[in-house]
């Protein structure tokens, strides 16, 4: 059983292009989830907030990458 399309073997890929696909994946998800927190620290240093925007970011960097890991999840029941 594939897990996801990206394992389908007559799609004509390499391991190799598979596997650069997955890094590709996993680090658009790291980022997503990476950048609102910095940018939340940037503003908070800038406004002289002292947590508020890095927890906003925080939050809306969990929701994004939950939302694309959950996509992952139905691509695979397909």
């Amino acid at each position: 059983m594939n897990l996801l399309k990206d394992d389908d073997p007559d799609d004509g890929r390499s391991p190799l292009a598979i596997g650069y696909a997955w890094a590709a994946r996993i680090m658009s998800i790291s980022f997503e989830m990476v950048l609102p927190a910095l940018l939340g620290v940037w503003l908070d240093q800038k406004l002289g907030t002292v947590v508020l925007f890095l927890l906003l970011g925080l939050m809306l960097g969990m929701f994004v990458g939950f939302l694309q890991l959950l996509k992952i999840v139905k691509e695979s029941k397909n």
